[in-house]
């Protein structure tokens, strides 16, 4: 179909003798939020990492916009240039301000003008709702600032996809929620969204489609609807009775 974006085909990963991948394929379309679950070490974020090459798959296929990523003639920090990727730890540089933080790849790898760069850094954090912050040293924002901080640094470069890797995990429980509205805002303009999580009630808010994974495999993929109502097999069932009722 036209509108996939992102199209993994076969793909498997290995440590050694561990099998983290196992023959995983998946289409992402222009537009669609996926969310990505299971329990640790079902391989969640070794696929997202994957998506961009930031993990080096052993076999298989990325296609994204018609080019195969795993090709080594492919120019990869080009594409990850349209690829936002929001970690776990934030990566913000400490050295920097929050407007120096973010207008710092625009500026550099896509030679941005200051001056323009700088008008387009306040509308992203007033996105996030931190324009007033954005002289302000991150070393002095809590762990749900720094995060949206690092969700406007990915929109500073127009993506035409996100990848978010577990972004609450590393947050105290009451900035859950501030940076998952960000998110959830983030969705209502169209972006498309690999988001891995262990937040199901934001999973299946958010998701257009849910990625079950167990043991490096995708056991099943459902819009989220069906996923959290009606799952089809009985380890998606038996996950999710441990974390909701089903």
């Amino acid at each position: 179909m036209s509108d996939i974006i992102l199209k993994v085909q076969d793909l498997m990963k290995q440590y050694g003798h561990q099998v983290v991948l196992n023959n995983v394929s998946l289409e992402i379309h222009k537009g669609e939020v996926i969310s990505i679950i299971g329990a640790s070490g079902s391989g969640k974020t070794t696929l997202l990492r994957c998506l961009n090459l930031l993990e080096q798959p052993n076999e298989g296929t990325i296609i994204y916009h018609g080019q195969n990523l795993m090709d080594p003639s492919v120019d990869i920090n080009m594409h990850r240039m349209n690829m936002g990727m929001v970690f776990q730890n934030f990566h913000l540089f400490n050295h920097l301000n929050v407007i120096e933080n973010i207008t710092l790849a625009p500026i550099k790898l896509l030679k941005q003008l200051k001056k323009d760069t700088y008008q387009e850094a306040m509308l992203q954090l007033e996105r996030v709702g931190l324009a007033s912050f954005a002289t302000q040293s991150v070393q002095t924002l809590s762990g749900g600032q720094k995060q949206r901080v690092a969700i406007a640094r990915a929109l500073m470069m127009h993506p035409d996809i996100m990848l978010f890797d577990e972004p609450t995990s590393a947050l105290d429980p009451e900035m859950v929620g501030e940076v998952l509205q960000v998110i959830k805002d983030v969705a209502k303009i169209g972006m498309t969204m690999v988001i891995v999580t262990h937040e199901m009630a934001f999973a299946r808010d958010i998701s257009d489609r849910v990625v079950y994974m167990d043991q490096g495999e995708i056991v099943e993929i459902q819009p989220q609807k069906l996923l959290f109502t009606n799952p089809l097999k009985e380890r998606t069932k038996a996950f999710l009775n441990r974390f909701m009722n089903v």
